[in-house]
This record gives structure tokens, sequence and C-alpha cells, in this order.
């Protein structure tokens, strides 16, 4: 602690109003805790070891693992320090980054064995790994968190939809239209002062089984109407239902893996500039008054500071630069790796090197650059809901804040406040789901970095749907022209031939466009977003991709082929275009997807890289990622799926075949994918059930899109809405505004039958924590980690877990292990 003032103590009321934190009653212990920190460094308390679970190693016996440890860890000529940026790399260890980074468990351990257990030096991950089968439930992802399984479980209930919708609805929907014979009729239209007899529409499989082809049975029609009415309704029920399904699964992974979030809050406008020690203070209130209705006391574990990182980041390019800098000075000076020249720009790595982590040390010990947040991990996960619970903030209550600087009036007796600040407490995110160079950013940056990012796309989306419009329109035209020579008995077959081909090619050129340009346009305006979690980057990533993939296949050709040209079931028509959109949607992604075009890039690039040998260049990091698979991105699958989805739900009435396709379509790429994540993936997102959540309130405009879908199809055939259409349209309005989570947690409530086990007893199986996550932090904590971690026996002391130790690179004694 800088500064304590020798006051008495204040009261709660004192304290919650605002009261100088150097006012706590807190001299005496205050200063004890100061000195034994200043001591300990501000020693981390992550996967300590409880008393009763430690017991010493005989010094023989110990010797005995040491030396079967350096036995098997003879891992390069380069020894087994571990270099990030070496020059060159061990391929080796880079191999065996790879394997550590599968999809796959921790090899189980028999108990009754001595067991070593080889690390990777770079994260820690156990290399020898047990492959999960193929035919494996998605619980089997569980160890990733649960965001994987609830994808998993989201691509099933899809399904379950769709099929329910064709045996509800769109069985009687095909029959009928494939027993229809309006498209066979002929109807009288006069050419240049004569009549003759025309089809009413193109002979087109599609249009024999959509529904221009019982135009005349309104009967059937009539019957659609009702059955699409029953249909609704049964998924609205399985939608209240799905979202039970996907809380019991998100409970169940939760009873059964401990994470860091499940002990940790994240507090929000902390007072800046008052040259105290925050984590103290934070630590003493919290303790003292965060929880005033309950008699047992509050005990606080850890608490981790956010540091704005903008210099670090800085300084880190510059290094990637000098790095790049002396790739190009080997290969000038013939791949001599002791030219003068080489060992030159060794030194100013290291310099820098060093420069940044004292950098680092200096953020932490001075709480220079702290950015008013912090995480705050309690003794058990009670301790952390009760805190919750007691200290709940508005979303207007935000806004207030952030209009007046931080300050709130009106602050009352339970509102827990620092300096007229009232800290605003919310659930942690895992600490691998924090973007941890960007939660520093200012509300007032991201507010206009998201105004900019919505532009920019509202642009790009504009001139891609423009350019879209116009080619569609141009085919449209033709369509048009053929459909009118037609008439006149002047349409050869070749001149027909040419325009179904043509539409053919338009239909595939969006499917693909929406497949990769758009995918990499929409990635790089949310990059520069600059959102605080991955799953919140994931859901504006999906807001975005979905809505523009749903505008360029389906929402283009109703403006083109119904508003403007009209042309409902002609040559080049809309049933033609959007029914070859839906096979196309069925059969391209899950094709792609399962012949993995990215994969199939990396591992060429990396078979060149590889037989390039030394003279690749590449650092021991850099070979490291070339390594491993290529990230999973849960939004794109997200993305695919949501615009299929609604495009089925919005044209099902009138292409009840896509309803056939879709269907398929999501059961293929369910299997397809599951493959790729288990086998051709590497994962590195944390995803919470926030994802999921948002997901399905997007699903539930598939009520919405149906009644809107069955509403145009009517007035485009019939030119007008039924009373049914617009009943309908009203239910699927109200049940989209109605709070659907909630209703579903009061119809179908989820306990959470969890064990509650000490911070110190569950971070034993923590992969990470806050503070190896923090790029200020990362370093000290690791290397704490990593000590205490050397040794980890179990209860008979059978097992061994070895930890590398990372090289030290920058000066002697700096400490330093690596970069963030």
């Amino acid at each position: 602690m800088n500064q304590h003032s020798q006051t008495n103590p204040p009261s709660n009321f004192q304290h919650f109003m605002g009261v100088a934190p150097n006012q706590f009653n807190s001299n005496i212990k205050g200063q004890t805790l100061n000195s034994q920190q200043q001591n300990q460094h501000d020693q981390s308390r992550v996967s300590q070891l409880p008393i009763s679970r430690i017991e010493e190693v005989p010094q023989q016996h110990l010797n005995e693992i040491n030396h079967s440890h350096n036995d098997q860890h003879q891992l390069s000529s380069k020894g087994k320090h571990y270099h990030p940026l070496t020059i060159p790399c061990n391929w080796d260890l880079a191999r065996k980054h790879a394997q550590s980074r599968r999809t796959a468990t921790e090899k189980k351990k028999d108990i009754n064995k001595t067991t070593n257990v080889e690390t990777c030096p770079c994260c820690g991950f156990e290399v020898e790994r047990d492959e999960i089968p193929y035919c494996s439930n998605p619980m089997a992802l569980s160890f990733l968190g649960s965001g994987f399984t609830l994808f998993y479980n989201y691509l099933k209930y899809c399904i379950i939809i769709l099929f329910i919708t064709l045996v509800t609805k769109q069985v009687y929907n095909l029959y009928t239209s494939y027993q229809g014979s309006y498209c066979s009729h002929f109807k009288r239209e006069k050419i240049e002062g004569h009549f003759v007899q025309l089809p009413n529409c193109q002979d087109s499989v599609f249009l024999k089984l959509s529904l221009a082809n019982k135009l005349d049975n309104r009967e059937a029609l009539e019957y659609v109407q009702i059955l699409n009415f029953i249909n609704l309704f049964i998924v609205m029920i399985v939608l209240i239902y799905f979202r039970k399904s996907q809380r019991q699964i998100d409970t169940t992974i939760d009873e059964e893996l401990l994470t860091p979030a499940d002990y940790t809050v994240c507090v929000k406008n902390i007072p800046l500039g008052l040259g105290l020690n925050y984590k103290w203070e934070l630590q003493h209130m919290f303790e003292t008054c965060a929880v005033i209705s309950d008699t047992a006391p509050i005990v606080v574990k850890k608490v981790v500071l956010v540091y704005d990182i903008e210099e670090i980041i800085k300084m880190e390019k510059e290094l990637d630069e000098l790095v790049d800098r002396k790739k190009e000075i080997i290969k000038e000076n013939d791949y001599n790796l002791n030219h003068a020249k080489v060992l030159q720009m060794d030194q100013k790595i290291k310099e820098l090197e060093h420069q940044i982590h004292q950098t680092e040390k200096e953020y932490e010990r001075e709480n220079k650059k702290f950015a008013g947040i912090a995480f705050i991990s309690f003794e058990n996960e009670n301790m952390k809901n009760l805190v919750l619970q007691e200290n709940q903030h508005t979303q207007l209550e935000r806004m207030k804040s952030y209009w007046n600087k931080g300050k709130l009036e009106g602050l009352s007796e339970n509102d827990l406040s620092w300096h007229d600040q009232k800290l605003f407490i919310e659930q942690a995110p895992e600490p691998n789901e924090v973007d941890w160079e960007f939660i520093h950013v200012k509300t007032e940056e991201k507010i206009s970095k998201r105004i900019k990012a919505w532009i920019i796309y509202l642009l790009v989306e504009s001139a891609a749907f423009y350019s879209i419009y116009l080619i569609a329109h141009k085919v449209a035209k033709y369509g048009d022209e053929a459909r009118e020579e037609e008439i006149k008995g002047k349409l050869d077959h070749e001149t027909m031939l040419k325009i179904n081909i043509l539409s053919f090619v338009i239909s595939l050129s969006i499917v693909l466009f929406n497949k990769f340009a758009v995918a990499k346009i929409v990635h790089y305006i949310v990059d520069d977003e600059k959102i605080s979690s991955k799953t919140k980057f994931q859901i504006s990533f999906v807001y975005k991709y979905a809505l523009a993939l749903f505008l360029n296949a389906a929402i283009i050709s109703f403006l083109v082929d119904i508003v403007i040209l009209k042309n409902v079931e002609g040559a080049g028509g809309f049933l033609q275009n959007e029914s070859q959109i839906f096979i196309l949607n069925a059969v391209l992604p899950p094709f792609i997807w399962c012949v993995d075009p990215w994969s199939l890039c990396k591992n060429i690039w990396r078979w060149y890289i590889i037989r390039k040998g030394d003279k690749a260049l590449l650092t021991q990091q850099e070979a490291n990622i070339l390594m491993e698979e290529p990230d999973y991105l849960s939004a794109k699958r997200y993305s695919d799926i949501m615009k299929t989805m609604w495009f089925t739900f919005l044209y099902g009435t009138a292409l009840p075949l896509g309803t056939v396709c879709s269907a398929f379509g999501i059961l293929i790429y369910y299997y397809v994918d599951y493959y790729n994540i288990l086998r051709r993936r590497t994962v590195k997102e944390s995803i919470s059930i926030q994802l999921s959540t948002e997901m399905i309130e997007m699903l539930e405009y598939i009520i919405v899109w149906s009644a809107f879908g069955e509403m145009i199809m009517t007035y485009a055939f019939f030119k007008e809405i039924s009373q049914i259409d617009v009943l309908l349209m009203v239910i699927a309005i109200v049940y989209a505004s109605l709070p659907m989570e909630d209703i579903s947690e009061y119809l179908f409530p989820v306990v959470n039958n969890e064990e509650i086990k000490p911070y110190d007893e569950g971070c034993l199986g923590f992969d990470t924590d806050y503070d190896r996550e923090n790029p200020v932090t990362r370093h000290k904590a690791i290397e704490e980690w990593n000590e205490k971690q050397k040794l980890l026996t179990n209860s008979n002391q059978k097992i061994h877990k070895f930890y590398e130790q990372q090289d030290q690179f920058g000066y002697n004694l700096d400490d330093h292990y690596g970069r963030r």
C-alpha cells in the first residue's frame, strides 16, 4: 500500500457512498500485508496444492524421477529449453506442440503405475492424448467447455425442426404439387392477331414440385395454410424446449468441469489514478463490503488487474519487425547464423525483449496503465453467486455512468461504490475467452469503432447486394424476353438451354460468393470493432455474416423476380432460381467442408516449408503455428446454418422441395463438421452458452419468416392476402417479441447439482487462469505455476507431470519466459 491515513473505521454507508480507499480501516492489516506482498512479489495463488494433498517425496525417489525425466526429454540438439524466437526452429518441438493442441482428451493414467507425462513447453498441454472416436456423442467435447457441445445440439434441433416441418406440412405440400396439373394446362394467348395454346408455365421439375403446379387447386392451398399454422405452433413448442435442452447441457458440463470462471467475477468502472495498491484495496473491499446480507465471511483468493497494453503491443510489433530483419540478414549472408550482423540483430532483439518485460513489470508494480477492470476470484462458487446477487446493475445505470464519466448520482447504501463510481459486477468470461488486446478499450472508442464497423458493413453489403442485383436483373430480363418469344412461338431449344445454364451459373456464383468472399469481408469488419470477449466477437460476426448471406441468397431474388419483373414461374424466374439455390446450398457447403480447401492449402504450404529445412527461417513460434491444424471458428458454422434455416422457412411453402434439401444438407453438415473438429481443426477459443442463447434468439425468426413467406406467396400468385396469413403474421411477431428464455426457464427449470469445491482444490484442474492469460502478468504467473507443477502427485504419488522450462530470451536473471 502506498497511502493510508490514521482515521476511524468508516460505516458501511460511508463506504458505499464512495469514501476514498485510503479511509478504509486497514492500516495495520494493510501494512502487514504490504510487507508480505513486497517480499512475495504478489505471489499468485493459482494451482496451489492444499496441505492435505501435498506429501513430501523422498530424496532418492525424487532423484530417480529426475533421472527418468532427463532421459525422456532429450528433445533435440538444441537441448530441452524452449526458445520462442530461435532461428532455425526445432521441427520436433513444433510437431509435439501440434500434437498437444489436437482436439483430443488427455491420456488416461493408470494410478497403479508411475507415469511420466510430457507437456508442450509452449502452451503446457500434454503431448500424448487419446483421440475421440468419430462415432462418439458430442458430450465428449465437454473438456473444451460447453460451447462446442451446444453447437452440435443446435444442429440436432435444427434437423429435428426441419423433419417435423416435412412430416406436418411439406410431405402433403410436395404430394399435392406433384399430383397437380396446372403447369401442364394450356392457356390461350393472342399473338399477332392469332390465338395460340401455350402451357401455363415452363416444363421444369422445380415448377412441377412447387406451389405453382397446384394454383388451380384452392382446396389443397387452403390445407397447406392450415398445416403451416399447425406446424409453426409445434415448432414454437420445440424451440422453447430446445432452450431447456441447451441449459441442461451447459449445467451438466458445468457440474463436471471446474473452470476459473466458476469462481470469478469481472468488476468494471473502478476509479483510476488513485495511486493505491488496487489488488489489496479490492480484496479488502470485497471481503468486507460486497455482501451484507450473509453472516459467512467472503474470502477473495485472487485479484487480476487489466491493463492498457497498447504500448506493449506496439513494442511487440517492433520486435516482429526486428525478427523479420534478422531473417533478411541471414539470407544476405548465406545463412551464416554466426555472422556479426546476425549476432548484432540478436542483441537488439534481446534488448527489446528485456524492455518489454521491464515495461510489464513496471505496469504491475506501479499499477501503471490500469484500465479500471479487474477479475476477482473467491473461495467457492457460492461466494461468487452471493456477490453477483447483491450487486446487480441495469443497463440504464451503465449508460448514466458513461455520460457522467464514471460517476453515478443517487447511490444507495446497497450500492458498492468507490469515489462515487458504482462498481459494475458481472459474471466473468473464461480466461481464454477474454480478448486481452481489446478489453481495456474505453467505451467511447468502442462505440465509435462499432458505428464505423456498421457503416462499412452497410456500404460493402450494399455494393455486393447491388452487384448481385444487377446480374440477377440482367438474367431475369433474358428470361422475360424468352417468355415473350415463347408466347410468340419463336423460342428455340438452344436459347432456352443458354438461359437455364446462365441462371444456374448465377445461383452457383451467389452461393460461392457467400461462402468465401463475404466471410472474409465480415471477419475484417468485426475485427476492427475491438470487442472485449471472443463470445461477443462471434455473436457480432454471426449477426453480420448471416444477414449478408440471407440478403444475397433470398431477398435479391424476391426483389428482382417478384417485385420488379413479376416473373414467378417463367424461365429464369423466381421459382427456378430459388430452387437451384436451395439445392446448391444443401450440397455445396457440406461438400466444401468435406474437401476442406483450408486444410489442403495449409498441408501443401507446410510440406513446402519443411522441405526447405533450416533455410525456411521460421522462429519456433512460427513453426508451432505452422504445424497446427487451421483454427476452428464457431461463428461461421452458426452463420451457415442460420442462413439455411431462414431461407428454408421463408420460401418453404412455395418450394417444399427446399425443405427436403435443407434437412438432409444440415444432416450431412453435422457429420462432416464433427469429423473436422476432431481430426482437422485446432480449437483455441472458449465459447460460453451466451453464443448459443443468442443463436436461438436468431433462429426463432424462422416463425416470422415463415409467416411472411406464406403471405408474399399468396399475394404473388393470387394478388390477395388471406385472414389466416394475417393472423399467423401477428402471432409470429408477438412470439418474436416475448422473453422466450424466461418463459422456457419457468416452464422447464434446470437444477444445478454441482458439488461445491474450494478454490485451492478446484484450481488443480485449471488448464489456464486469468493471470496466466493476462499479457502483463502472464510471464511471472507461468513461472510460478511451473515451479509449483514440476512435480504434481496424486494421492499415491504414482503420476508425475513434468513441465519444460521455457528458456530466458533476454538478459540473464530477467525472469522473462517467452512472449504473450
